[in-house]
């Protein structure tokens, strides 16, 4: 076997193992009277919180959420269960606290002092 096709075989090997290893992704989402937080799941074995926008009523645009500021209470997606903290270090570019509860296709937006019903899409 030549130099280059040693090289050219174990950069397949190596773009296999990367591929056999990374994390799949899809997304779920909620929406509550003008509120829609988009949530990035990624995990390969469990589903873990793999990024989180949040657009407000009102708002041009959506505000990423620093992944470190998330408590994530409960992540089932089997029982359709989520509990997400959300607590502002005193950025003022992100939204005030929040938190999101669901069960099934149903959750409950606690922000700014109101509590949101809406409607949860398991879109996994």
């Amino acid at each position: 076997m030549t130099g280059l096709a040693r090289s050219q075989l174990i950069a397949v090997a190596v773009a296999i193992s990367a591929c056999a290893t990374a994390q799949a992704t899809s997304s779920v989402s909620f929406e509550a009277e003008g509120y829609l937080l988009d949530i990035v799941v990624g995990g390969d074995k469990q589903p873990s919180i793999a990024g989180l926008s949040i657009a407000m009523p009102g708002s041009a645009r959506s505000v990423m959420i620093p992944v470190r500021h998330l408590k994530v209470e409960a992540f089932d997606t089997t029982q359709k269960v989520l509990l997400l903290r959300f607590i502002n270090p005193g950025d003022s570019q992100l939204p005030g606290d929040f938190f999101l509860s669901v069960r099934n296709d149903a959750g409950i937006l606690q922000i700014q002092g109101k509590s949101l019903a809406g409607r949860f899409s398991w879109g996994m």
